[in-house]
């Protein structure tokens, strides 16, 4: 104890290091992993938008993220925007193009963001936007970059938000058909899979043996859960299903069930039972037709909403630009279109909704091309209107120089006279105003000599008053005592 008593300074100083090593070491274990794939990450970054998390500077915990910590949130690594470009396994500039890899990082000065697909991109922006989803081409994104702590496919499919993307030579193709394991598959521009691929997902493709072991679980309006996500995924696979698997059964998830529903023969209820629930897991499930297949909805995005909102926008029934993103902007201006044209209202472009809109683009083309052509006929007739003003004012102008010259000779021939007049008037009075200024001046100086001699006596006087009291002060005397610390004056 006395040893500790007296090397206490030096003890401490370890003591206090030792902690400090101990609690980065347990703060460092409960750290996320640096762990992801690229398709997890985008799915990831989608959830974030979704659920509608918030914009929180220094956040990294789900539900409050800032931009840099929606990544970190999910696969750990470096923290901030910066090292997570400069820690990169590969990157390039965003001019030169972005390759078709889900999960990829997007970064511009003092900010980063998540590559989705499909031209979009969503990223935690501020406090104002939160977390956004957008085109690419709305924010100046510099440089794409794949993160250290994400692994990027490089061959065979890869399953993200419900779809089924073919990845070759690390990306995933395009418009184009490939036949893979005896079975032809087409991909569409944004790189989704007409079919799922045969073999790939257990859980959503059941063997016959498999589906005996499918549980009925009773879904409706306002369930959450997993069951409500394959149930979602499902609904996607038969074509009855556009938007995105979000895990809640809502109004779209019930009108989508509704539909299957009836193409399965059952009363369209829109809560499971066990008679559909066993024919919906089942290889027998009726599928959508074509038609019902190219609707686009709340939810879908690519180059077809892009289109639609173009379109839209044209016709003055959306008011902001066009994102590529079926929201709830999109959709409500889509039903007002549907209302305005005896449409039946549903939100969901289908062929008639399409026809209607391009019948409309094409007629708004030419009222405004009529537009432009009155308006270049009315100048036309403003122009012969100004060249014949402008003959008839030729003519008035001559007729006016000649009144203005001969008006100027009369007005020359009167100021002669009139200064003939004036010159013989104006003599006499001059010399009496010279008379009284001379006055008043003489006047007003010897008003200022008697205020400056008045000045000099009270200066005299006052000079004089202190020059004596400063004799009396020199002439007093002073002594001094010094008594108990004190100091007494006499004068």
């Amino acid at each position: 104890m006395k040893f500790i008593t007296k090397h206490y300074k030096k003890i401490l100083p370890v003591i206090m290091a030792i902690i400090l090593i101990i609690s980065i070491c347990v703060v460092g274990s409960l750290a996320p992993s640096a762990n992801g794939t690229g398709a997890g990450l985008a799915e990831w970054a989608v959830k974030a938008y979704k659920e509608e998390w918030k914009y929180v500077y220094g956040g990294s915990a789900p539900g409050a993220v800032d931009c840099s910590g929606l990544i970190y949130s999910y696969c750990g690594g470096a923290r901030g925007g910066n090292e997570q470009l400069n820690t990169a396994t590969e990157s390039g500039n965003v001019s030169d193009g972005i390759p078709k890899i889900h999960g990829l990082g997007l970064y511009q000065p003092g900010h980063v963001g998540v590559y989705v697909g499909n031209g979009m991109a969503i990223d935690a922006r501020d406090e104002n936007s939160n977390v956004c989803y957008q085109s690419t081409a709305t924010k100046s994104w510099t440089k794409w970059f794949k993160l250290a702590a994400i692994t990027y496919p490089t061959e065979g499919w890869v399953k993200f938000h419900g779809n089924y993307y073919y990845y070759e030579s690390g990306q995933y193709i395009v418009n184009t058909s490939r036949v893979i394991e005896g079975k032809t598959y087409n991909f569409s521009s944004s790189g989704k899979s007409d079919v799922p691929p045969e073999n790939i997902d257990a859980k959503s493709k059941k063997s016959d043996k498999d589906k005996s072991d499918v549980k009925f679980v009773l879904l409706k309006l306002g369930s959450k859960g997993e069951d409500v996500t394959k149930l979602q995924n499902r609904l996607i696979e038969l074509g009855f299903f556009t938007g995105e698997a979000t895990g809640y059964y809502g109004e779209l998830t019930e009108s989508a069930y509704k539909d299957f529903q009836k193409a399965a023969g059952f009363a369209a209820t829109g809560v499971t039972s066990e008679e559909d629930f066993e024919v919906f897991y089942s290889d027998d499930a009726p599928m959508t037709d074509s038609n019902d297949k190219d609707k686009v909805q709340l939810g879908a995005s690519g180059e077809e909403v892009s289109k639609i909102q173009k379109k839209l926008v044209k016709l003055n029934y959306l008011k902001t630009d066009s994102t590529g993103y079926y929201g709830e902007l999109t959709e409500k201006a889509v039903k007002e279109f549907q209302k305005d044209n005896s449409i039946e209202v549903t939100g969901v472009v289908g062929d008639a909704t399409m026809d209607k809109l391009s019948d409309k683009d094409k007629a708004k083309s030419e009222e405004k091309k009529k537009d432009k052509k009155a308006k270049s006929e009315k100048k036309t007739t403003k122009k012969a209107a100004k060249v014949k003003t402008v003959k008839v004012s030729k003519a008035l102008k001559k007729d006016v120089e000649s009144g203005v010259k001969t008006a100027k000779k009369v007005v020359e021939k009167t100021s002669v006279i009139s200064k003939n007049a004036l010159s013989s008037a104006t003599k006499q009075p001059k010399v009496a105003t010279a008379s009284v200024v001379e006055e008043k001046n003489s006047n007003f100086l010897m008003y200022m000599l008697a205020v400056l001699g008045i000045a000099v006596l009270v200066s005299g006087f006052m000079f004089a008053l202190n020059l004596r009291r400063k004799k009396a002060y020199s002439g007093a005397h002073t002594r001094t005592r010094r008594k108990n610390n004190t100091t007494v004056r006499y004068w």
